[in-house]
């Protein structure tokens, strides 16, 4: 399986100058999906929201 991740933009940017990062946010049924179509699928997952990500501590992982 592979699993694609959306560039970096500025927002992303600004959280790296602040010292944080976004998370990534894979869906829930990858596994239903593999099971479906086979080992040789291309996810794309998402990228968590920008004021999530800058208002959550930075210390939380």
């Amino acid at each position: 399986m592979t699993i694609k991740t959306p560039p970096d933009n500025i927002l992303d940017k600004i959280l790296k100058i602040i010292g944080k990062e976004r998370r990534i946010i894979i869906p829930e049924d990858i596994g239903q999906i593999e099971e479906k179509f086979g080992p040789h699928v291309t996810t794309k997952v998402k990228k968590e929201s920008f004021w999530k990500a800058l208002f959550r501590d930075r210390n939380d992982k």
